[in-house]
């Protein structure tokens, strides 16, 4: 027999509980093969050779949230306004997304009271629990 010849199990048997490994370890498999077949004419050899491959940001403008650095006013370059008006038409819709409210503040202090009331009860002694203060007229 061949070594490279591999023996596929068959779904029920990767369905029993004790082939729950061997299952994942299948899935992972056959999606490599996936990707590497979809993406096979766009992957050089160099690319396989180097592995991963890690890029770095050698702007701190992502960091600092710092904005573009083309700018133009009073129409000198309209397409650079036009990002520009869209960035900052984003941001508006943002915070007025933040701002807007559920509930009133009416609502909000009706809701409110009966847990002040509680929360007060827990801090009080039980001599003034039960004093109850009355209006004089």
């Amino acid at each position: 027999m061949d070594k490279d010849r591999k023996i596929k199990l068959s779904n029920s048997i990767l369905e029993m509980k004790f082939m729950k490994r061997t299952k994942e370890k299948v899935l992972k498999e056959k999606e490599d093969a996936e990707g590497q077949a979809m993406y096979s004419n766009e992957i050089t050899d160099e690319m396989r050779k180097n592995g991963n491959i890690i890029f770095r940001e050698t702007s701190i403008t992502i960091c600092k949230g710092l904005i573009d650095g083309r700018l133009s006013f009073g129409g000198m370059n309209p397409e650079v306004e036009k990002l520009m008006e869209t960035d900052y038409n984003k941001a508006v819709a943002e915070a007025n997304k933040k701002q807007e409210k559920d509930i009133t503040d009416e609502q909000m202090a009706m809701e409110y009271s009966p847990v002040s009331d509680t929360i007060s009860n827990k801090f009080k002694t039980k001599k003034h629990k039960n004093k109850k203060f009355r209006k004089t007229s």
